[in-house]
């Protein structure tokens, strides 16, 4: 393959866009097998560093046109394959990339790139259980369990709480995510900069945590003691569902997003609304507002990746500062107006991500350490 051949490759565009521990394998294991190209694919990757964007606006049927056709050359690429190699590439295409950011890609040099620090405190902070008056500090993205004698963890480690009606409290801070297993094997993912209160046993004829912040929720059926969720703005009333619960404080979006099953949403001075699957209502100042939505592009984060629908580069730079606890800093005037619609993994590893916003926001970023952060 030739430069050229790499940089209108849709895997390799993937790659460097994702970084994602799949294509890194894939490309590894090609560079392996066909070593000569290896210089054409360096020079490419040299190349892709200086895509910048067109600002031009796709429109809805353009868009589509453009994924029917990166579907279907990805298609006749595997029938042409060798068998071997055609597990990789399935994977590449299944994944699909489609960063469809603020509009149509362009290949050329900018004269003038606009540099965007970025601010990341030295230390991070720990998960924090506080039960009684003890506190402990747990391991980011832990999975924890309560039973009848305390907490348990992935690794099997025990945490004694206490079993009186006093709530437990679990503090996520930016940076970290869990996920928290009741007392009635209902399944939270909590997201970061999250607080929830939960008992050490469900009593009585009713289930009731206490969320500010974010979490995804499987609520095991109990028609016998209804499920609510209380957050500062508003409750959420659950018989047996899946359901995504967005309430960070003093934040403008409060929403929640219902998968399966169905809820209901009361907040104070309106009348309860009912939701179906497939449905959002947003609580605000003047009211709850229902709509369609797709479900995913508000619980992807889950699984370890965001999706965006013509969203303000301002909302998704708030989204990543809070999964990687860090600080965007003179972007306004910059990114102002941009919106973006596709795909960006989670990866571990933040210069991965930068790289990738670098490229599609004609911007550079700059990480400062910062003792702290607001």
């Amino acid at each position: 393959m030739t430069t050229k051949d790499f940089l209108e490759n849709d895997h390799f565009i993937f790659y460097m866009l994702t970084k994602d521990s799949k294509s890194i394998e894939y490309w590894e294991s090609y560079l392996k097998e066909y070593p000569e190209d290896r210089l054409a694919f360096e020079k490419a990757q040299g190349a892709f560093k200086t895509i910048k964007v067109v600002d031009k606006k796709l429109e809805a049927n353009e868009r589509k046109a453009l994924q029917h056709e990166i579907f279907k050359s990805a298609i006749t690429r595997r029938e042409r394959t060798k068998k071997t190699r055609i597990k990789r590439i399935y994977f590449a295409a299944a994944s699909v990339l489609l960063f469809l950011f603020f509009g149509v890609y362009s290949m050329f040099k900018s004269t003038q790139t606009p540099e965007i620090l970025v601010e990341k405190p030295s230390s991070a902070d720990t998960i924090e259980l506080i039960t009684e008056n003890k506190v402990f500090s747990l391991s980011n993205n832990e999975v924890l369990t309560i039973n009848e004698s305390g907490i348990t963890n992935s690794k099997g480690e025990h945490i004694k709480i206490n079993d009186k009606l006093a709530l437990n409290t679990l503090k996520v801070p930016f940076g970290q995510r869990t996920e928290l297993i009741l007392p009635d094997s209902s399944k939270l993912w909590v997201n970061s900069g999250s607080l929830i209160k939960f008992p050490s046993k469900f009593n009585g004829n009713k289930r009731h945590i206490f969320l500010e912040g974010e979490i995804f929720i499987e609520v095991s059926k109990d028609q016998t003691k209804p499920f609510t969720v209380e957050t500062p703005m508003f409750n959420v009333n659950v018989y047996g569902t899946t359901f995504n619960v967005k309430a960070y404080k003093n934040a403008t979006e409060q929403r929640v997003v219902l998968v399966e099953g169905s809820v209901g949403v009361t907040a104070k001075g309106f009348k309860e609304g009912k939701m179906l699957p497939g449905e959002s209502i947003e609580v605000t100042k003047t009211g709850l507002v229902k709509k369609n939505v797709d479900t995913e592009l508000y619980t992807s984060w889950k699984n370890g990746y965001l999706i965006f629908n013509e969203t303000p580069i301002e909302a998704i730079l708030l989204e990543l500062s809070r999964y990687y606890n860090i600080t965007f800093t003179d972007i306004h005037k910059e990114l102002e107006g941009r919106t973006c619609t596709g795909k960006i993994y989670l990866s571990e590893h933040l210069d991965d991500v930068l790289e990738t916003l670098s490229v599609l926001s004609k911007s550079s970023f700059k990480i400062k350490p910062s003792a702290t952060i607001d």
